[in-house]
């Protein structure tokens, strides 16, 4: 049926260990250009505004609970027809998402009254105001 060799061993049916061993030996010899590491051209995370730090974390801790909320109303709501418990995790997760946003834009606003460069925030971001 099969025809087996006696040079085949551990159930090497197609020889494919050899043909890979020897593939390694014939194949195209590739220098891989070395790449330094990305994170050593960061600034230390020490030299951040406390600000913007606690601003960031903030409204990181925000989203993740408007996430959990939001997702786990929805389900609760969903599955189980539990209006109260899904309700309540569905308001407390639109309310952390609205206190994302508000994070966000006060940032922004400190941010735009910061700027030193002489640009109107307006003109810089494209809005037309006006007639």
């Amino acid at each position: 049926m099969l025809d087996e060799d006696d040079d085949r061993e551990d159930g090497d049916l197609f020889g494919l260990e050899r043909q890979a061993s020897e593939a390694e030996t014939r194949g195209p010899r590739v220098q891989v250009p070395s790449v330094g590491n990305p994170a050593d051209s960061l600034p230390d995370s020490d030299s951040v505004d406390p600000a913007i730090q606690r601003s960031f974390w903030a409204a990181v801790l925000y989203a993740n609970v408007a996430l959990m909320g939001v997702s786990l109303g929805l389900m609760l709501i969903g599955f189980r027809g539990d209006l109260r418990w899904g309700g309540a995790a569905l308001v407390v997760g639109l309310l952390a998402g609205v206190r994302v946003y508000q994070t966000y834009r006060a940032f922004k606003r400190r941010d735009d009254d910061g700027d030193d460069d002489g640009t109107d925030p307006e003109e810089s971001t494209g809005a037309a105001g006006g007639d």
